[in-house]
This record gives C-alpha cells, structure tokens and sequence, in this order.
C-alpha cells in the first residue's frame, strides 16, 4: 500500500507535470530520496491517462490543469463549487447546489464544452439553474482546458473545456486483488446533514472483466450562513447511483459501460440562483434528475503506430419538475436530452502525432406543463463536426501544435418560422520552445464556433413568445495567450497573460447576438514547491471582462459571462508521519465595484451601481490512518473556519439596492462547517 505521503504529494507534482509538460525530468526528480521518486513515476501515469491533448506549454491547447481525487477526498467536496476549490480559474458559487454555474476565467457555462466520460452537458433545464449536476465521490479526476484551444476540445469550446471522469473498478482495486468494497460517512454540523455511500468493485482472476457499483445518499436541513441565518430553499435529499463495466477485451482492446442517475429533490427556490423571495424564487417542491449511460471503446494498437482508435457514444437527460404559482400556476416538467458519439484515432508520423476525429450530438429541449398542456412545446437540434490536430516536434527545443475543426449546427424550433443553421472552421496554431532544460515559453491563438442551439426546457413552449431572432448567428471566440513554465526539482512556476474575445454572443436566453463582444483579458499565476514532508501551493489570476465597456455581471450577461475579483488561492499540507496528514487551504478575493451603463438599463427600473465585496475564507483539514494502513481513513475537515458571511462572487450579484430588484440577489456562502468522515475499505 502507497504511504501517506504518497498521497499527499501526488496531486501537487501533477499540477506541475501538466503544467510544464515534461521540463522537469524523472532525472531532476531522482535527486530527491526513493519517496519522492515513486510520487514523479505516478505524476507521469496521471499526466498519460487524461482524455485531453497533453502539449508542452501553458499557452499550448490541450490539458492546463488537472484535479484528482486525492483533492477532493482530502478537502471533503460536496459540491460542483468545492470540486474547483484549489483551482481559481473555474468559479461555481451559491449555497444552492442545483443554482451553481460554472465559470471559467469569468466566461460561463454556456461558452464552455462539459463532458462527463465524453457525455457533453448540452444544456441546463432552466435558465435560473446550473447545467451540470456531478457527485465528487464518483469522480476520477477533473481535466480542464481554459481558453479556446485545441480542435480536439469538442463542440462550443469558446471559453474552454471541462472534462468529468469517473472512477473505473481497477482505480479501487489494489494490485493482486479480486474484489473489495468502500464503507464511507460524512456528518455535516452545518444543516446537521450526513452523507452515506456504499461501494463494491470486484474482477474475475485474469483481470478480464472488472464491474463496480456505487449508491450515495445524503440529506441536509437548512444551512447557516456567516451570521446564523438560516438560507431558505437549501434543504434536500439527494439518492446517486453509478454503475460501470471494464472488459479487457485483448491487450489492445478496452470496453467500458457505465449508467449513472442523480437525483435531488426537496422544497428548492424556484430559481434557484436567488435566493429565496415571495412571488419570484419561492420555495417550491423540485425534483431533479441526470441519467446518463455511456460506452468507450478503445483499440491501441501495439504493432502499429497508425492506429489508436477511440470510440464513444452516450446518452444523457437532464430533467427538472418543480411546482409554480401565480399567472403560470402548472407542475413543470423541463427536459433536455441528448444523443452523441465521438469517433476519434491518433496516428504517429515522424515527427507528427495526428489526433483526428469527428463529433455528432443530436439534442432535444423540451417543456410539458403536468397541470395545463397550453404550454407544451419542444425544440431539437443537430451537431456535426470534424477535426483535425497535428503536434509536430521539430527539434528536442521545439513543439508546434496546429489544427481546425469544422462544424455545422442545425435547430428545428417549433414555434419559429424556419430552422436556423450556421457553420465556421475554427483553426489554431501554437508553439512551445524550451529555453533550457527548467524553462520554457509558448505562445497560441486560437478560434472556436459556437451555433445556433437548443435552448433550455422553460422557453421554448411557443404561448409564451419566446421566438428567437431568425436571423441568429453563430458565436465566435478568439484566444491569444502567451506563457511560461519553470521547474527546477521540487519547485515549479508557470504563468500567463491571455485574451479572449467572443464575437455575436448570445446571452442567456438565447433570442438574439448581442451587439457588442464580450472582451476578456487577464493572466496568471501558478506556484508549487515540495520540501520533505511539506508541500505548498498557490495560484493566482485576474481578469477584466467587458462587454461594449460595461463590466459583465450575471444579472444582465447571465451563463455567458461575468466579473469577479483578483482570487489568490494557497494549498499547504504538512505529513506528520505516514499515517497523519494535516493542510491548510485559503482563499481570498478582492472586492470590484461594477458601474451600469445606462445602455444596459431599462429607465423604467434602472439598476444602480453596486460592489461585489471582498472576502478571505480559510478551511483546515487532517486525514488520519489509525491502522497505518489504508483499511479505516478518518477525515475531519473545517470549511470555513472563521465563520465569515459572503457572497461568492461567482454566485448572482446582490442588486437588492436598486428599486424593483429588491428580489435579485444570490444565496450567502455557507458559515463554518465542521465535516467528519469515516471511510471503511473492506
């Protein structure tokens, strides 16, 4: 069994082995004593199983970051929010799980591609919710590509692209074993919750044929905020099931089927983003659901260099039904579904490795009205794609990437007078070059195509109007990104500046192109040292995002973009001993103040200046193997230690000062939380 230490340091040498790519060497590393020597093996294995590119560079396309489960197991997540945590460049913010968003540096969901196991989120059900519903406990790791990049990222990549990846039976099962099974508890101070997951995994004796099964429930009474207070429409119960199959089929061969169903129900906010208000985001019974059931097949050939296929196809409905009053009194069914497959093979040439593939996703938004029938309606859409990527080393110093991918979009709108159609070829080009052996810089641009697509479910029943422009075009983003890594033994730092532009956007509800682009421009900073038994890390980025001068907020730019301040992010972890490690994570957020342009405003109900405030939230972790082995794992986790009140400047802003918006407003973070949790492997 790995020590403890193992575990500790792994996640931290990964960050900087997906960062530099490669400039630091197992030779720099061998310097270090035989521990440190096994963590650098392990970060190369996490680095090689990832299911985006990997190219040298921070401003190359392909993998910028990398989450694991280690990550989330020892910070305890429960959330989409708290899976980002030691990550500043993706936000997800609101005490309401079902209302958070994600945003990566500052551009939405909506410009984002989501995946899970290549299963690409089309759409949310309801505009005043988020798109991805996701159980930390099942995942693998988490791939992020920030910025549009390589053509390989999928579909509607603008901002970038964010990879889920769920565990397989053999990431749980030690070497020599035939089966074994996962006991695991969580309490919860904060709402008084708790949370139980029960999982088996097993493989017959050739390790042929693997299956793991996982069931987690959990439930929670209102949390608190900072200041005691009770944030309405936070308490649920949610029941997960997850189930996958790996057949090895030859030495060259892999199947995989899973099936996976979430589902939340409880008396939520009607929009769940605000917070909780009569007449506007009342509590009302809300039930939600995600099924999705996905096959990969893959086939690395071993005596040809030419052939390395990989083959998915999925399917994935997301689904929400919750009760309204006032003048649309009904019980609301809103559903989006989708179809997809990718077909992809990678081909070694020389000097090139070729990465080419295309992409089809057929989806279908739709809205049913359980009381009054008035208001049924539905909308469906096609996708089509193909691409095409070339990494090319031209000498040990140097690595061009270059690519396009081209894609067609297709929306049959019910109540519209005609289709909308649009296409684009989206090319990028970026290189990396190695100074010396410890430092490189890369530079990139990059496009990406967005078109027409379904809208989520609340919209499109055609009594309410909600007829889009006909004349609506596709979205286009441009990213230009400079970088540099640096890696000398156990300390890493990298960093960049960018800018993105996204051209014709769409805002949240769909109906025309905005007539301004959306400007983004920041950069970054990421650090990691490694030092005995202490490892440190700490990320940094900032970002100005605009559209025609005015700064982006949610209320008016909703899941396309928004502002949020400088983020400083710290990870420490110390290992006591190879049984007790104990960690510090921080994070701190400058205040902004945001001025309305009064183009942006409607002079009947004109929205006033108004500040998003700083905070600082700090939370301490320990993890403890009273056996001195893997067997029992005892968590104890504080989130937010000092009690602080907050609004996460990811959640919807707090306009409440301005007359008639007194309702607009996002839920409050939650205060201190006080997190135990036992783990039994048996």
């Amino acid at each position: 069994m790995p020590q403890l230490s193992h575990f500790t340091h792994k996640h931290r040498l990964s960050l900087l082995a997906v960062s530099i790519a490669g400039a630091i060497s197992t030779q720099a590393m061998a310097q270090e004593a035989d521990t440190t020597q096994a963590i650098a093996h392990e970060t190369t294995e996490d680095v090689r199983n990832t299911d985006m590119i990997v190219i040298k560079g921070q401003a190359t396309g392909g993998i910028d970051n990398l989450i694991t489960s280690e990550d989330l197991e020892k910070t305890t997540a429960s959330s989409l929010g708290e899976i980002f945590q030691l990550d500043p460049q993706v936000n997800a913010g609101g005490a309401v799980g079902l209302g958070q968003k994600l945003y990566l540096r500052n551009i939405g969901e909506n410009e984002l591609n989501i995946s899970v196991d290549g299963a690409e989120q089309a759409g949310a059900a309801f505009h005043h919710a988020g798109r991805i519903a996701i159980d930390p406990e099942l995942l693998k790791q988490v791939e992020i590509e920030a910025g549009a990049g390589s053509a390989a990222a999928g579909f509607g990549a603008l901002g970038g692209s964010i990879r889920f990846v769920t565990k397989d039976p053999g990431d749980l099962l030690n070497a020599g074993e035939q089966a074994g099974g996962l006991v695991k508890g969580t309490y919860y101070s904060n709402g008084e919750g708790y949370r139980v997951s029960t999982t088996v995994f097993a493989r017959d004796e050739s390790d042929t044929v693997s299956v793991l099964a996982s069931v987690i429930g959990s439930d929670s009474d209102y949390l608190e905020d900072g200041n005691g207070d009770d944030i309405l429409g936070t308490n649920s119960e949610n029941l997960n099931g997850y189930v996958k199959l790996v057949a090895n089929l030859t030495e060259e061969q892999k199947l995989s089927v899973s099936y996976e169903r979430l589902k939340e129900e409880g008396d939520l906010p009607f929009r769940p983003e605000w917070i909780v208000t009569p007449g506007t985001s009342y509590e009302t019974p809300t039930e939600v659901t995600r099924d999705t059931a996905i096959l990969n097949y893959e086939f690395d050939s071993v005596s040809n260099d030419f052939v390395d296929v990989m083959f998915n196809v999925y399917n994935t409905n997301n689904e929400q039904q919750r009760t309204s009053t006032g003048r649309f009194s009904n019980i609301d069914v809103e559903t989006v579904e989708s179809y997809g497959l990718t077909l992809q093979n990678t081909s070694l040439v020389a000097s090139h490795e070729l990465i080419y593939g295309i992409n089809y996703r057929d989806d279908e938004s739709s809205y049913a009205g359980l009381l009054d029938g008035t208001y049924n309606g539905k909308e469906t859409g096609e996708v089509r794609g193909i691409y095409l990527q070339d990494v090319i080393t031209l000498t040990n110093e140097l690595t061009l990437s270059a690519g396009a991918r081209y894609d067609e979009y297709e929306v049959d709108e019910e109540a519209a007078a005609k289709n909308l159609e649009d296409s684009a070829v989206s090319p990028n080009i970026s290189a990396n070059y190695d100074i010396t052996s410890d430092f490189s810089i890369s530079a990139g641009y990059a496009q990406a195509f967005r078109g027409p697509t379904v809208r989520d479910g609340s919209l499109v029943y055609g009594a309410n109007g909600n007829v889009r422009d006909p004349d609506l075009k596709g979205e286009t983003s441009k990213n230009y990104e400079l970088g540099f890594d640096y890696g000398y033994q156990n300390f890493g730092l990298s960093g960049g500046v960018y800018s993105l532009t996204i051209e014709d956007a769409v805002l949240t509800k769909g109906y025309t192109n905005a007539d301004d682009d959306i400007e983004t421009t920041g950069f970054y900073i990421k650090a990691d040292y490694a030092w005995n038994n202490l490892t440190a890390a700490l990320s940094f980025i900032s970002a100005d995002t605009e559209i025609d001068s005015q700064d982006a907020f949610r209320y008016i730019t909703g899941s396309t973009a928004t502002s949020m301040g400088n983020k400083v992010v710290t990870d420490i972890s110390y290992d006591i001993n190879n049984d007790l490690l104990v960690g510090w994570v921080a994070e701190f957020v400058q205040g902004i103040d945001i001025s309305v342009n009064d183009a942006w405003n409607d002079p009947s109900y004109p929205i006033s200046d108004f500040s998003k405030a700083g905070y600082g939230v700090h939370d301490i972790y320990a993890r403890w193997l009273p056996t001195s082995s893997e067997d029992i794992t005892l968590t104890l986790t504080v989130k937010n230690i000092f009690d602080k009140q907050y609004l996460d400047h990811a959640s919807s802003e707090d306009l409440s000062g301005s007359p008639g918006y007194e309702s607009i407003a996002g839920q409050p973070e939650p205060g201190r939380d006080i997190r135990l949790t036992a783990a039994w492997r048996i």
